[in-house]
């Protein structure tokens, strides 16, 4: 599937702690980074879990009325592609994936209404935060996402390249304390297999820095796993 452009809709909560294997009780108390937010309702449920969370999304620059219009053409542009998408599994169901888009949009325009202080307009690879500003980072469906498609990507747009790619990673965890968790770490089709940049990501890593591939349970419409990749401060290295 080609996507010309980064489509902005969200996950909903439970879905984002189903690819990023979270359990937010054992971030109770801690500060967490949503990058990119989309208009997904991460945020949200990480505060009434007692996470102070903060999403960040290039798009939250625009009024709300422009975000919601912004989210509904684009799940409908969504649609219509993966209607006729050669990736998905027969089986998978289209209509809750699209009724997942739009509760994930009702949670977050209803709490950015209440907590604006809680979404900051930012873009990879540069972030308005100070180094180590958060105990977790993390980042659902940009990186390797939208890599070109000969490298199992969704775009051939010239943005998302590996050396752009490396930039992002490296603020990830400058701003990172304790871990970052990236999905998906696959690539985009029927069969996936891990993204053939992940391994010169890892060799690049900083030394203080150690990462691996876990499965995840998240159903994309795939067959076959679809690992996130975990990123974890060493210990005793700060």
């Amino acid at each position: 599937m080609d996507l010309p452009r980064v489509v902005f809709f969200g996950r909903t909560g439970s879905e984002a702690l189903a690819f990023f294997n979270l359990d937010l009780e054992t971030w109770r108390g801690g500060r967490v980074l949503d990058c990119p937010g989309g208009p997904g309702s991460f945020t949200a449920l990480a505060r009434t879990a007692g996470v102070e969370s903060v999403a960040t999304d290039p798009l939250y620059s625009l009024p709300l009325p422009d975000l919601e219009r912004r989210c509904r053409d684009d799940i409908a542009f969504t649609m219509e592609r993966l209607a006729v998408s050669p990736a998905l599994r027969p089986d998978f169901d289209l209509s809750a994936f699209r009724q997942g888009k739009l509760k994930a949009l009702e949670t977050f325009l209803a709490d950015r209404r209440r907590h604006p202080q809680a979404y900051r307009a930012a873009a990879l690879p540069c972030l308005p935060f100070e180094a180590e500003s958060f105990d977790l980072t993390i980042s659902g469906h940009l990186l390797f996402c939208y890599s070109p498609i000969a490298d199992g990507g969704l775009s051939d747009q010239p943005d998302f390249d590996l050396p752009w790619h490396r930039r992002a990673l490296a603020e990830l965890l400058r701003v990172t304390r304790r871990e970052v968790r990236i999905y998906p770490a696959h690539t985009i089709e029927r069969n996936p297999r891990v993204h053939p940049w992940v391994e010169p990501l890892l060799a690049s890593l900083p030394p203080d820095w150690q990462g691996q591939l876990e499965p995840t349970t998240y159903d994309e419409g795939f067959t076959g796993e679809t690992p996130m990749l975990l990123l974890r401060r060493r210990t005793g290295s700060r």
